[in-house]
């Protein structure tokens, strides 16, 4: 199998997996998920080494992409989303519900992943600061 009809073939398994995945979680969902806007990310903690850009977002959670460059991964404990020249940052507890490869680069040593997360139980402020980020910072539903 050659190395192009390889990573086609990785490529439709990854993305089946993922839609497979994602209309499973989508039934079980209790809030409306938004698509970000361009230019906000975010950094899983402590590690500091997993950051990237939000994909959509609700009241329970959000899902991104990163860049994995073969760090050692450090289960995330904490997350924070912060806006490109914007002051808005915001930090929450979260737990991993799902951390999947959906691109592997033939040629080096790099994966690009998709990785979603539940926030822990938010206090009323942050409850606040999510509701006026996703009025703020999101395009509308997916």
């Amino acid at each position: 199998m050659s190395s192009q009809h390889y990573t086609q073939r990785l490529f439709d398994l990854t993305r089946d997996c993922v839609m497979t995945h994602t209309k499973v979680r989508s039934e079980d969902r209790k809030h409306k998920r938004f698509r970000a806007r361009e230019g906000v990310f975010v950094m899983l903690k402590p590690s500091n080494t997993h950051m990237g850009r939000l994909v959509d977002i609700n009241m329970s959670g959000l899902a991104l992409e990163y860049i994995d460059i073969d760090e050692p991964v450090i289960k995330p404990v904490e997350l924070e989303i912060f806006v490109a020249n914007s002051p808005f940052r915001m930090n929450l507890s979260c737990e991993t519900i799902y951390d999947l490869t959906i691109y592997e680069s033939p040629l080096s040593s790099w994966n690009k992943k998709r990785c979603g997360v539940e926030f822990g139980e938010l206090t009323p402020d942050q409850t606040s600061q999510l509701e006026y980020f996703i009025d703020h910072h999101t395009t509308g539903e997916v």
